[in-house]
């Protein structure tokens, strides 16, 4: 035994100690990176090496999410730094994984597609950016967990999903310039997201109508739309539109975003290797007076698309329309509608709708009262009748067929109770013709109904226009919700006062002397009873009569004098005190109120012509406003709005014209050559 122990002595003195690897996993990986302890990092590459693995592997990420050390590192910065992230980026690329490490993505619901670039961008840290695309990262990741969607589908900040529009809506011009310019991998301006969004679709959703937000909205706006241009002379990327058929613009004026719907309908650069993307044009100026020209572009309704106009007037979830319908040249377009086409057209559609019904009321009036229908047409009077109805009936059909493209959209609510109308005049028809004497009920309905329509034409006038709004405001809002209360507690009421009433006895007991309501309850008894309750409510019912068939006239009595005072002096009081304040905010809000339904009015107008006609009546005029990227003339549909600024004078100002007033177009007056300067 003694000299096998010398043995191993001998042998273990001779051999060196192997070395001890420093074991890491994931918990004392992150908790190393949080820290931006590089020390604590000592032996990992010799780790990963030893037991071939790598720092993608799944011991290694968040079991919930999938963050790698990377994000978890760039999370954990101090003071702008964490030197575990050069460190780290080393330790992948000699482990031959260094791309894959880098865009390893998120994977849970919440952050889905997040990845180390989007966290660089987001904690604005430059050096990291530069170093991370420098080594493969994806400038074209799609963060598209539920946290970076919209706030009104649950989320919190939507930024348009990929790293370049990240930087954009949190206003980092410098890092916007170095993912579209960098030599390793450039942003690709054009690149929409999941929902067809571009960078300038994404600033216009985060605007939110504020002076600071607006105005570094507009600024980084106008940057990539000028930065796009320049490779991409081909592409406008104001024109792309997302998964909805949006544009930019479009989605400014869907969304209420003011601020920004008004820079870019008002947009002028005068930089002259980007002023094709313009939209303002100055023709002529004269000391503080200019003449400027609006590109009428997605602007103008004369054809079959969806224009930003009829977005602006006919989508009730934009608050703040009637202030965007007053920007220029929103407001002097409409006006001018108005004057060339407008005014004419609704004057002759107010008096030939009231010759209409008048015809109509006249024809049901002198119905004939005996015999079936339909009726014979032999005298004089029977055979006027008979064109009255033909009036009638064609009317109805001509307001259908012009008409008929509202039903596909929500944009006028005139159609319901015009379409309610129109329907009724065929369903009329249709039964006096079948001989079914049921036809004058919808006969009369639609009678009654066509005069309240007459409503809809008080529009065009400013005071009997706002008088119709307070109508429907307190019909729509303010009825409705004290009918859905009354109507519960008459029906409450009545179930338990009838309940109480004694019940009548069968017919072969009383020998025909059975007595009725109010004495007793048969089968018929509750519907009479809510009408002796409505009765009550407005003060014209009898308490006497209603108690006499009662089993307990003290109980009776109180439900009966409860229900009066909740009905009676409460509900109603109350429905007295909400039409007054609704009368008393249409009151201030007038003038913006009847703005918003005369521009109805004139789309309205506009949208019954086919259109052939609409382009006749199309207002504006074809100016060209320079030259294209290719040398040719840049023809565009504009609309002139005279301006005086008191406040900007004649100076360094690009015009087309150099004399003032000068009405001809630019081809005429300058030959095709390029825009002037001065005057």
């Amino acid at each position: 035994p003694c000299r096998k122990a010398e043995i191993e002595m001998s042998c273990d003195e001779g051999s060196p100690d192997p070395p001890v690897l420093k074991v890491f996993n994931r918990w004392l990986l992150f908790e190393a990176v949080s820290r931006a302890d590089k020390r604590a990092l000592d032996g990992l590459l010799q780790y990963l090496q030893s037991n071939e693995k790598r720092l993608t592997d799944e011991e290694f990420k968040e079991p919930s999410t999938g963050k790698t050390c990377l994000p978890k590192a760039l999370l954990n910065l101090h003071s702008g730094h964490n030197d575990t992230i050069p460190m780290l980026m080393d330790i992948a690329e000699q482990t031959g994984n260094l791309r894959e490490f880098i865009n390893t993505p998120f994977r849970d619901v919440y952050y889905r597609g997040q990845t180390a670039l989007h966290i660089a961008i987001e904690r604005r840290c430059k050096q990291y950016v530069e170093l991370l695309v420098e080594k493969g990262a994806d400038v074209h990741a799609q963060a598209r967990g539920r946290f970076f969607q919209p706030r009104e589908e649950g989320g919190y900040f939507y930024f348009g999903e990929l790293p370049l529009s990240l930087a954009a809506c949190t206003n980092q011009p410098d890092m916007v310039h170095y993912l579209t310019e960098n030599s390793h991998k450039a942003a690709d301006l054009r690149r929409q997201d999941s929902r067809g969004n571009t960078v300038l679709h994404a600033l216009v959703h985060i605007a939110d109508n504020t002076r600071d937000n607006t105005r570094f909205v507009t600024k980084m706006y106008d940057l990539l739309l000028i930065k796009c241009a320049k490779p991409y002379p081909d592409c406008n990327l104001e024109n792309v539109l997302n998964n909805d058929g949006m544009s930019p613009l479009m989605m400014a004026a869907k969304l209420g975003k003011i601020g920004v719907f008004q820079h870019i309908i008002r947009r002028e650069i005068k930089d002259e290797e980007a002023r094709h993307l313009s939209r303002k044009f100055k023709d002529w100026a004269y000391g503080p007076v200019y003449s400027s020209l609006y590109d009428l572009s997605s602007l103008e309704t004369c054809g079959e698309e969806v224009s930003v106009l009829e977005i602006l007037v006919y989508n009730s979830r934009i608050e703040n329309r009637h202030e965007m319908l007053a920007v220029e040249p929103i407001n002097e377009l409409l006006r001018a509608k108005w004057q060339k086409f407008a005014a004419v057209t609704f004057y002759i559609s107010v008096f030939s709708y009231l010759a209409t019904m008048i015809i109509f009321t006249l024809v049901a009036y002198y119905r004939p009262s005996t015999g079936t229908p339909p009726y014979a047409y032999n005298s004089t009077q029977d055979k006027v009748r008979l064109a009255g109805e033909i009036i009638t009936v064609a009317s109805g059909v001509f307001f259908f067929t012009t008409n008929v493209n509202y039903t596909s959209t929500s944009a006028c609510r005139k159609t319901v109770c015009f379409g309610t109308q129109n329907h009724s005049f065929f369903l009329l028809s249709s039964l006096y013709l079948s001989g079914i004497e049921a036809y004058v009920s919808v006969m009369v309905f639609a009678l009654a109904l066509g005069w309240m329509n007459t409503l809809y034409f008080t529009r065009g006038l400013k005071l009997t226009g706002t008088y119709s709004i307070m109508i429907q405001k307190i019909l729509i809002k303010d009825l409705f919700r004290f009918l859905l209360v009354y109507v519960l507690f008459m029906i409450g009421y009545a179930s338990a006062l009838v309940s109480l009433l004694k019940i009548c006895p069968e017919k072969n007991i009383c020998n025909g002397t059975c007595p009725k309501y109010p004495e007793c309850r048969d089968t018929n008894t509750f519907s009479e009873f809510l009408l002796d309750l409505f009765k009550l409510t407005i003060g014209i019912g009898e308490l006497d009569e209603m108690l006499k068939g009662a089993q307990y006239p003290v109980v009776f009595l109180i439900l009966l004098v409860t229900y009066i005072i909740l009905t009676f002096v409460l509900l109603l009081n109350m429905l007295i005190a909400l039409m007054g304040e609704t009368v008393g905010q249409v009151s201030k809000e007038s003038k913006q109120i009847w703005k918003l339904q005369w521009a109805t009015t004139i789309l309205d107008i506009e949208r019954s012509f086919p259109v052939c006609l609409r382009k006749s009546f199309r207002v504006g005029e074809m100016v060209t406003v320079g030259k294209g990227l290719d040398g040719t003339p840049d023809k565009r549909w504009c609309f002139r709005v005279d301006e005086v600024k008191w406040s900007h004078w004649n100076q360094n100002l690009g015009i087309i014209n150099e004399d003032p007033g000068q009405k001809d177009l630019y081809e005429q007056t300058q030959g095709g050559r390029g825009l002037r300067r001065g005057r």
